[in-house]
This record gives C-alpha cells, structure tokens and sequence, in this order.
C-alpha cells in the first residue's frame, strides 16, 4: 500500500514546457490562484453556462477546466501536459492577429492575461452579441458628485449591456478620463474598463509608481465644442471602481522593447487606492484593502527571458514558487526585485 499523501501538496503542480511557453505556464498558475475563478471553472455547471459550446472560445474554457481540474487533483511532484489547452488555442488563434499565441515562441504574459480574461469572459458572455444600449439621459443637476455618479453609472451600464460574465463580475474595473479645455475649462468624460490594471515603473515609493500612472496629459491640439475652435487641453485619469480580483501589469517594456530593469519598490504590504479614485465616486471599492496572492516574474531583458510565478496555495496559505515542471516552497514570496512583473491582488471586503 502505498504512503498517504500529503494534503499540503494537492495542487502544487507544474506545467510542462512545450517550446516557449513558459510565458503561458506563469499566467495559468497566476488565474489558478484566484480562489473564485478556480471554484467558477472546476464547477460540472460550467458546461451549461456556455453560450454556445460549439465556438472555439467555449472549446477553450473547457480545456481549461480539463486542466485545472487535473492540476488540483495531483500532488506535488507531478507535473501536468497542458497539450490540449494549447491546442485548442491555436485552435482560436489562427488567422488572427492573436495567432503567435498559438505557435511555439516566447510571448508576453501581460498580452497572455489579458487575452484569457477576455475569451474566457466572451465564451460566459451572456449579452454577447448583443449592441450596447445608451441608457436614457441622467436626470439634470447642479450636484456634481450626483452628475458624475450617473454618468458612472451609464458607463458602466453601457459596457455591462454587451458585457455580462461571471468574469467581469469578479475580474473588471472602471476608470474615469476626463479632457478639460484649457481656454473655457469645459470637461467632457470617457468611461474605460479594464481587467489588469497597469503601473507605471517611476519614482522612489510603490505609491509614486502607481500615482505616477494618472499624471495629467497635455493635447495642444483637441477639438473644443464649446469653443468651436482647436485648444490647448489637459487629460486626466481616475479610478472610478475597483474588481474584487486586480490583476496588475508594471509596464516594464518601453515601446521600443527595453525592459526597464528598476527593482519594484512593493514590499507585499496590503494595498488601498483611494488615493487615485476620482473624489466623487462613492463606490465601495475605493475603501477596500488589496492582499497580493500571487506574482509572475520575467527574468531576463528584452532580448530574451524566462517566466515563472510565485503564488499563494488558496487552501494552506502557503507561498511557492513555480518554474514551469518544478516548484519549491517559499519562506515568504521575493519581491523588491528587477523580476517582479504582474501582481495578483484580492479585496479584503469586510
């Protein structure tokens, strides 16, 4: 008979590499770490939940439900093949601008999470399809934390119109831009949703890193309606409501591909950002702590690198590091590091 094996273990699995892929293997075991994602897809519901499970974007998820379920039910030191995960992606990709995805070559992470996120939130999508609705004009006000609440709020209904998934429920967030002309101060508001928050890579502390994110931009050339004439224009960006799931991407790589290799000043300390949320929203969010629960690193520069993920095992807690087929136990997660690439945080809501 053999030896009982250890609980602590179930789910500690890596990935084998299939050429390149090291970049897909750090993000899947940065969305497995999300305790409502993982209990979302190793659901036998998830099948019914598919719009239309003969697409290729409903073929993917179940792939990757396939997977995940094999992964949390073995033990560390197994590893898995995810073979027809990546083929059912090549599957989707082909013929698309996506389609490097889909052939064996190192990609970006970031692209990668962004990508799933969005096919794994088309393939629940149960308004897909459909055209956004303008939801009807907001009462008039003078109040302007009223106005901007329900300007939020057609934002926000606008986009949940097409958009209505188990994934954007957990995983999207909103931020408000906001262009003011520089002659008659008149504003005009865009309504931007994300799934994986971006930060920029400036400044001495981790909150100059995130600030430095919603730095005014200057247009010398924006078509004022008011005016009738081209002005002089400043744009600014706030958060307008948080996901209980952040996924954030420092934005390492300069348009010409350098990797800024500046050691992230986060120290893994619990996270709120009230400070960047516009001062009249209201919603919870901005009261919210953020626990980091996981990190995909790259190492490496621009011209080449390797991926790996640290993340921390939703059922004991524990942090470990995983480099593809192998994985070793972490005292606490390494940060502070050149390395250090996207973070994964969770909401303390209570």
């Amino acid at each position: 008979m053999s030896a009982p094996k250890d609980p602590s273990l179930r789910g500690v699995v890596g990935l084998q590499n299939m050429g390149n892929t090291c970049y897909a293997n750090s993000t899947i075991q940065l969305i497995r770490a999300v305790p409502e994602l993982s209990a979302l897809i190793v659901d036998d519901t998830l099948a019914s939940k598919l719009v239309d499970p003969s697409n290729n974007q409903a073929k993917v998820l179940l792939a990757y439900q396939d997977l995940i379920k094999t992964m949390w039910g073995a033990y560390r030191p197994a590893y898995v093949r995810p073979l027809a995960f990546l083929t059912e992606i090549r599957n989707l990709v082909k013929g698309t601008v996506y389609s490097n995805f889909g052939i064996p070559m190192q990609n970006d992470s970031h692209e990668y999470l962004v990508w799933l996120l969005d096919n794994f939130h088309e393939a629940l999508n149960v308004n897909k399809g459909k055209k956004p609705t303008t939801p009807p004009p907001s009462p008039t006000t003078t109040n302007v934390q009223q106005t901007m609440t329900h300007l939020a709020k057609d934002g926000w209904d606008t986009f949940y119109s097409a958009n209505q998934s188990e994934i954007v429920d957990h995983c999207f967030g909103m931020i408000r831009q906001t262009t003011e002309c520089e002659q008659c101060h008149s504003q005009s508001h865009q309504w931007q949703t994300f799934n994986v928050f971006k930060i920029s890579c400036e400044g001495a502390t981790f909150e100059e890193w995130i600030a430095n994110e919603f730095n005014p931009d200057h247009l010398d050339d924006y078509a004022c309606d008011k005016c009738s004439t081209r002005q002089k224009a400043v744009i600014t960006r706030h958060i307008w409501n948080l996901p209980t799931i952040l996924f954030s991407s420092l934005k390492r790589f300069t348009p010409d591909m350098r990797k800024i290799m500046t050691p992230s000043p986060y120290d893994g300390t619990d996270i709120n950002f009230a400070a960047y949320f516009a001062p009249e929203s209201t919603h919870p969010s901005r009261d919210w702590h953020y626990n980091l629960r996981g990190i995909v690193d790259h190492h490496g520069s621009h011209m080449g690198g390797h991926y790996s993920a640290q993340i921390c095992h939703p059922a004991t807690q524990e942090w470990w590091w995983i480099d593809d087929e192998s994985s070793s136990k972490l005292t606490s997660p390494r940060l502070k590091i050149p390395a250090n690439y996207m973070y994964l945080f969770r909401a303390i809501t209570k």
